[in-house]
């Protein structure tokens, strides 16, 4: 059998998802391997401490469903890739392998999972389209059951409004981003408002997300058509495509990656050599308390890896393993990134 080739970060975090390296003959081969070159003993440090920075992993579902995949992709530390690649990510700023939520997606298509608790507008109406039905805040991530039987699971400072009525099932996505997992009823497609696109689709999955001037429609299962106005031709989506359009103009077909797409829903994000600037953005919508940056060149620089969200002071320790930057307190409610001194 070919042995995969794997970076001194990728194996570092492979042994650190065994269980059972006091015990022979595994204890001699990490032995071996972290006399083999300094780069191995580097890159176990920095998985050892980048681990840190997922010490509630006992307590998520998603590091759960990855550990689950690891005790079963066999002994060999090189034996097929599994979910510590996430920490490698993190510690080594390489690009995540699309194999590594695997273990997690059927999580995120669960219908079992409970609703919790969502700002509801009590002026509001089911029935009529007006202001937002369901609201959350910054940091605030909800699920909410629908009469019909969607299940609609919103990411942090997002708002919907639905309009049930007439035989229609209608909602507008008016900011944020929302996960729509759409109960089947054919002779009542459901459809979705977002910056002057309607979404409509049978019994599907989906997921869309809003942010200034743009608009980004991702499939997870079945099947959902894209209309851009009545003069503009219908784009119909298959699974795992994308569409995407910006400042109303025409959008975009692409493959897209539902692990990195849809990792939100389990309480991380995943960034692929984005500036920083644009990860902060994404990362203070589930803080009350937000990062800055005043320095340009900090700004400039970027990141690749895989973070938890909700917790300012953990991305700045994780940050801070790949990235000339330190993260300073400047009042209870602001945080700047800043470059290290040297």
């Amino acid at each position: 059998m070919t042995r995969e080739t794997l970076t001194p970060a990728q194996a570092a975090a492979r042994w650190l998802a065994r269980d059972d390296l006091d015990q022979s003959p595994q204890r001699e081969q990490f032995a071996a391997w972290l006399d083999e070159s300094e780069e191995n003993l580097q890159a176990w440090t920095q998985a050892h401490a980048m681990w840190d920075v997922f010490d509630d992993a006992d307590d998520s579902d998603l590091i759960a469903a990855m550990a689950r995949a690891a005790r079963q992709a066999g002994p060999e530390p090189v034996a097929r890739p599994f979910w510590p690649q996430l920490i490698a990510a993190s510690i080594a700023a390489v690009a995540v392998s699309a194999t590594l939520l695997m273990g997690a997606q059927q999580g995120w298509f669960d219908r079992s999972a409970k609703p919790t608790q969502v700002a509801v507008n009590e002026t509001a109406s089911l029935t009529a389209v007006g202001r937002a039905d369901y609201v959350t805040g910054k940091g605030q991530k909800s699920i909410v059951d629908l009469p019909d039987g969607t299940r609609v699971t919103l990411d942090a400072d997002s708002a919907v409004d639905v309009a049930f009525t007439g035989g229609r099932r209608d909602v507008r996505l008016l900011n944020g981003r929302a996960f729509f997992d759409v109960a089947h009823d054919r002779a009542h497609p459901f459809a979705v408002q977002a910056a002057g696109r309607v979404v409509t689709a049978l019994g599907t999955q989906f997921d869309i997300r809003l942010t200034p001037g743009a608009v980004r429609v991702v499939l997870a299962q079945g099947s959902v058509s894209v209309a851009s106005g009545s003069t503009a031709p219908l784009v119909k989506l298959s699974p795992g495509q994308a569409f995407a359009a910006q400042d109303g103009r025409a959008g975009k077909v692409s493959a897209a990656d539902l692990n990195e797409d849809l990792a939100w829903k389990q309480g991380v994000v995943e960034f692929h050599d984005q500036p920083l600037s644009e990860a902060i953005g994404l990362l203070n919508r589930y803080t009350r308390a937000q990062i800055v940056i005043k320095d340009p060149k900090v700004a400039a620089l970027r990141v690749t890896g895989v973070f938890k969200t909700g917790d300012i002071e953990r991305f700045g320790r994780s940050v801070s393993q790949v990235l000339p930057v330190r993260l300073v307190a400047r009042d209870a409610d602001t945080y700047e990134l800043v470059f290290k001194r040297r």
